[in-house]
């Protein structure tokens, strides 16, 4: 399939522009740099848990993606175009359910709430639909108030469901159309 995200521009809320293009192998350094910048917190409500760093393995399977099944695109650091400041991505369950697949964003502490990530996600969910899919999951801790204010600001039909201490929400796709929210 051809990948219809090249290089795109994203103007947050206080007006900077970021570029916006699909993850690359070599990103992997610099997915590994971004995790490394995030607060405490913003890794806990990510990871679940405390991480220390991510490591190499992990950041190639993340950096190294089809384009189909498995699709990420990252945000670039305005001051510095060779730093990932955000990621967003859905990885395809083909085994579970052909026509679904996880959801995941990781926004750096400092762009947060500034419309990066809705901007980001609206942009997945396209290609997740050019390529079949028709639902989206993510698992969302419950204290994460600002991924659950990003999935509920796309106003696209949820399930819930409660699964290991974590809220899993499913995103009908299929009724998103074009009209596109903010955060």
């Amino acid at each position: 399939m051809q990948n219809t995200y090249t290089l795109t521009r994203l103007v947050l809320h206080d007006g900077t522009e970021l570029k916006v293009r699909p993850v690359r192998p070599g990103d992997a350094g610099a997915l590994q740099r971004l995790v490394g910048r995030l607060s405490e917190r913003t890794t806990y409500l990510r990871y679940f848990g405390p991480m220390k760093e991510l490591g190499e393995k992990k950041a190639r399977h993340f950096a190294e993606v089809d384009g189909y099944d498995r699709f990420a695109l990252v945000a670039l650091d305005p001051d510095n175009e060779g730093e990932i400041v955000a990621v967003v991505r859905f990885d395809r369950e083909r085994e579970k359910c052909e026509d679904q697949a996880e959801y995941a964003a990781l926004v750096e502490d400092k762009f947060q709430g500034q419309g990066l990530g809705i901007g980001m996600t609206w942009m997945v969910i396209d290609a997740a639909k050019e390529r079949g899919i028709k639902r989206l999951f993510a698992l969302v801790l419950s204290e994460n108030r600002r991924m659950l204010g990003l999935l509920r600001a796309l106003e696209l039909p949820e399930k819930l469901y409660w699964e290991d201490g974590a809220t899993r929400i499913e995103i009908d796709l299929e009724k998103s159309g074009e009209v596109r929210g903010t955060e």
